[in-house]
């Protein structure tokens, strides 16, 4: 896809990964809009930061009916926002369980929802869900992190068919451990980590490739 005159939107824009993918969308032309709670230090004329609490289904309609009035449509809609939960599942609480699959499930299928119209009038776009390896292989006290992010890339491989034939591309990405502040949160030390930038990088170039290419299920890890 050529980016530019595009239009995307980013979740988690506030940091990480999502923050330095906002960053190379808008030097490719495309206007960009970063969804988060907290502000994003991105620095662009073509970026947009939307306030946004991805749990609350009214605030990610409010930043759609924002990003739609003063754009024709959404080319391009990453569901990065997400946090880690770990601990034995006797100690997780409900309230706490409904808060990680609201973030890093549900919001990437309301978000989804409001993006697809506008990408099968035109019969293009590209959706990324940002799941993780633990969404491939689940690992002790992760049953939180893990439930979500197998349930993302579930959502995925579905919207995979759903979509292919209007010529919407939908990638399920699966980083290994990487540089952002999940891994300090969760009190876990990797022995190797991915640079954010680089696989900011590299979700770029999936999101670059020709139209009639489809990166589906990606998995992309340390050396």
């Amino acid at each position: 896809m050529d980016l530019k005159d595009k239009t995307a939107v980013v979740t988690g824009s506030s940091s990480g990964i999502g923050h330095e993918l906002c960053d190379l969308l808008t030097e490719k032309g495309a206007s960009v809009y970063g969804f988060s709670r907290r502000p994003s230090s991105v620095d662009h004329p073509l970026f947009t930061w939307v306030q946004t609490d991805v749990t609350k289904p009214e605030e990610i309609d409010r930043a759609f009916d924002r990003v739609l009035d003063e754009r024709e449509r959404v080319d391009v809609l990453v569901n990065n926002a997400g946090f880690g939960l770990f601990g034995s599942i006797e100690t997780l609480e409900p309230e706490e369980w409904n808060r990680l699959i609201a973030t890093n499930l549900t919001a990437a299928f309301l978000c989804t929802r409001r993006a697809v119209p506008g990408m099968k009038a035109v019969q293009r776009g590209t959706i990324v869900n940002v799941a993780s390896i633990a969404g491939k292989r689940g690992f002790r006290n992760g049953s939180a992190y893990c439930a979500s992010k197998f349930g993302l890339n579930g959502f995925s491989e579905a919207l995979v068919e759903e979509l292919r034939e209007e010529g919407i591309r939908v990638c399920g990405i699966n980083p290994g451990s990487t540089g952002t502040e999940f891994f300090e949160r969760a009190g876990i030390e990797p022995k190797k980590l991915m640079k954010t930038e680089e696989l900011a990088a590299f979700i770029l170039s999936l999101i670059e490739m020709p139209d009639g290419m489809l990166p589906d299920q990606v998995v992309v890890r340390p050396l």
